[in-house]
């Protein structure tokens, strides 16, 4: 399809939402998007990944107004989130007819309100992904300050900046450009960072669940942001190489140092010597240590 033909006819937006057990919340969050799209001037597919879920999925999902057609791919084991929308995005990407598609959480959080909006502003600029920011979170403290430390120890350990979660819409070609990416497995966001895709930042609101109880927790947390730590593994490796390599001088910096005074003048308390150097010596252990574990897990 050319970009006269794309100016002649409506823009095919494509949905893509992973499902666990949501079926309730996404039967809902559906109605919503197309009330919500009604007269933007887009052909709606949505596309539900059902991740193996353990309750039983309703035979079919209701297509709200607006919206030309709902199907759901099943998939045979549970992938988790992030690898369930890999496979979604694959199995979408040789469509002829795929132009513009939006990834979001099927639960109610990603607003239908704020879709709107992305969606229009990707149709205008065909350059860039967009991306949702958060600009009002809902979460508790707790969360809020993981969140705060994650997001610069992500800076501190990649050189990269990640503020986004999975809510985006992309281009058919950022879409195939992305699922060529091999850490699309790991985490979709920082793949689309690692992919060198331009970014643009909308700000957006949190919205709630629509029914049930978030199944993420601490742990699911974690991992998710060692996946997309682990996109950038490469980054990684040699800002630990250059850590390791100061605490390397800087033991044995302390080692000469600390023999200098030793031999060399009356200072120090007893055995002040033996501890400092035990010390240094722990330092250059780990120092050496940190390097060589990182190239064995890479």
């Amino acid at each position: 399809m050319t970009d006269r033909d794309l100016s002649a006819a409506p823009r095919h937006l494509t949905i893509l939402m992973p499902v666990f057990n949501d079926w309730e919340s996404a039967a809902m969050l559906i109605g919503d998007i197309g009330t919500e799209m009604t007269g933007a001037g887009y052909v709606i597919d949505i596309v539900a990944v059902d991740d193996c879920s353990t309750e039983p999925p309703p035979e079919k999902l209701p297509a709200g107004p607006g919206i030309e057609r709902v199907e759901c791919i099943r998939l045979a084991a549970n992938v988790g989130h992030q690898r369930a929308i890999a496979v979604g995005l694959m199995a979408i990407s040789e469509r002829k007819d795929l132009d513009l598609v939006a990834v979001m959480d099927s639960d109610g959080e990603d607003r239908p309100a704020e879709l709107r909006g992305l969606a229009q502003r990707a149709g205008s600029d065909p350059a860039q992904a967009f991306v949702a920011q958060r600009s009002q979170r809902s979460e508790g403290l707790l969360f809020r300050m993981f969140y705060w430390v994650y997001v610069r120890l992500f800076r501190f350990l990649t050189g990269q900046r990640i503020n986004f979660g999975n809510f985006t819409v992309l281009q058919a070609a950022q879409i195939r450009r992305v699922i060529n990416n091999q850490h699309i497995w790991n985490n979709f966001p920082a793949a689309i960072i690692q992919a060198r895709i331009p970014v643009a930042y909308v700000p957006t609101r949190r919205g709630t669940r629509y029914a049930g109880q978030s199944r993420m927790n601490f742990i699911g947390l974690v991992a998710h942001g060692l996946g997309a730590i682990s996109v950038f593994s490469e980054a990684v490796f040699i800002r630990i190489l250059i850590v390791s390599a100061v605490l390397l001088v800087l033991s044995l910096g302390l080692v000469t140092g600390t023999l200098i005074v030793r031999f060399t003048t009356d200072l120090g308390v007893p055995n002040w010597a033996t501890t400092v150097l035990g010390f240094a010596l722990v330092i250059s252990v780990q120092a050496l240590m940190m390097p060589v574990l990182m190239a064995f897990m890479l």
